[in-house]
């Protein structure tokens, strides 16, 4: 269990406790029930986020291999010499 359920788990069982004792019953129960709630939440959910943490690292490494190296990278620049555009129509076009 991590940090996060067990703080959930343990704020829930203290104000399950101060709740049966009758302090403040009416506000205590209620933050119980939350608490007690989210960390059933986290524990089912606890092996899907390990699976989506697995995912995301390998996806990353994939996409950091298959990474280009910029002296390789194809240029694609619109004003490189030799390269016309062919705009010019669509430009004369408003002129009228």
């Amino acid at each position: 269990m991590t940090r996060t359920p067990k703080l959930l788990l343990a704020i829930s069982l203290g104000s399950l406790l101060i709740s049966i004792t009758g302090v403040l019953w009416g506000l205590f129960l209620p933050v119980a029930a939350i608490f007690f709630g989210l960390f059933m939440i986290f524990n089912l959910l606890a092996k899907e986020m390990a699976l989506f943490d697995q995912e995301q690292h390998l996806r990353i490494a994939l996409a950091e291999r298959s990474k280009v190296p910029a002296s390789k990278a194809v240029r694609n620049d619109a004003h490189a010499p030799g390269r016309e555009s062919n705009l010019n129509a669509a430009h004369l076009h408003n002129a009228s």
